[in-house]
């Protein structure tokens, strides 16, 4: 199988990029995939979600500074099987940096493409800053696939719709000329979902506008909001390990799978500990 690269943008915060990003690596490796996270956000919270076994003596900073160039130097390894991730050591000149790069929009793709990449990992998750920059207009040129959460509620969508679908756009200006310059698949997740009627009308505002959008892949999966997200957090393990079915649909086994599984078909059938759970995943609606 070739190696997938996945990048979480967004140009909002706080919209559970790092969550999302943290927990599918967590399933792709209890899956038994070797999975790389690599921490593109210049405030580090996935670099700090989960127990390291073995601490790299360098990070991002040099992958970027070396012009996209990925050593073991900067691979360290998490407590979880299968799981490794390049940390974040980055400041704001790293990005005033990338920024005098004239090759900066393809630097991850570069580094991503390489045989130390290529050869050892099946899956590469990339986590990214919550606000327009060169970090992540980088990492999305990279992915194959991008996953952008969106919370339901109208700051969230209005960002959305204004920055993150504005900065694509950008980001794809000049793909007729080359595929290197083309980004990959912008596939828009629901996170946080509550049964309040705010939420239920906005995610349905989502639902109208992009479920035949020409450059948006709406994901059916929902991830429900749950105290469960942050409870793994706090014990630095993923959440699938956490939170097991429940019949509902909604427990975090089931959704993770369920997301893992639209994203990537051919996946579908695969189940950590081979707990198949219910095909159907309550929406939330």
């Amino acid at each position: 199988m070739a190696t997938v690269v996945i990048s979480l943008v967004s140009t909002k915060g706080g919209v559970g990029k790092t969550t999302i990003a943290a927990n599918l690596a967590g399933l792709t490796a209890g899956l038994g995939l070797q999975t790389l996270l690599i921490d593109g956000d210049v405030q580090p919270s996935l670099s700090k979600y989960y127990t390291l076994d073995k601490t790299a003596t360098t990070g991002m900073a040099e992958v970027i500074s070396s012009g996209g160039l990925i050593t073991p130097a900067e691979i360290s390894k998490t407590n979880i099987n299968n799981l490794d991730i390049i940390l974040s050591n980055m400041t704001d000149a790293t990005q005033n940096w990338l920024k005098q790069r004239e090759d900066r929009l393809i630097l991850l793709k570069r580094a991503v493409r390489q045989p130390i990449v290529r050869d050892n990992y099946d899956i590469v998750i990339i986590d990214t800053q919550g606000a327009t920059g060169e970090l992540q207009r980088t990492a999305a040129m990279a992915a194959d696939l991008m996953i952008s959460p969106i919370k339901p509620d109208l700051m969230n969508y209005s960002e959305f719709l204004s920055g993150t679908m504005e900065m694509m756009a950008q980001l794809n200006a000049m793909a007729d000329l080359s595929a290197e310059l083309r980004s990959g698949v912008l596939c828009l997740l629901i996170n946080s979902m509550d049964r309040t009627r705010n939420s239920l009308g906005v995610a349905q505002a989502v639902r109208n506008e992009f479920r035949q959008h020409p450059n948006v892949r709406l994901l059916d999966t929902v991830v429900p909001a749950s105290t469960v997200y942050p409870s793994a957090r706090s014990l630095n393990t993923p959440v699938h390990l956490l939170d097991k079915p429940n019949g509902n649909g909604r427990s975090g086994y089931e959704v993770l799978h369920h997301l893992l599984h639209e994203l990537l078909p051919h996946l579908k059938g695969m189940w950590v500990d081979g707990t198949q759970a219910s095909e159907t995943q309550v929406l939330g609606e």
